[in-house]
């Protein structure tokens, strides 16, 4: 695959912010946790990821049925 300047960017802030974090996923997280909250009190809306797609066992992700 080949990256392109956009993906090079992601993964440069990617690798700096873990290396901030010493790589330890729940500093990144309680990072994470944080910057939202300061977000939510400067006025920013934060909204939660939708639904994910089920990924069936072969491998298939399949979105999951509407609910009737």
């Amino acid at each position: 695959m080949e990256d392109n300047e956009i993906l090079q960017q992601i993964r440069r802030v990617r690798e700096e912010r873990a290396r901030e974090c010493h790589y330890d996923v729940h500093v990144m997280f309680e990072r994470l946790r944080t910057e939202t909250e300061r977000l939510k009190a400067e006025g920013w809306q934060v909204v939660a990821p939708g639904p994910r797609a089920a990924v069936e066992a072969d491998g298939v992700v399949r979105e999951d049925p509407p609910n009737p």
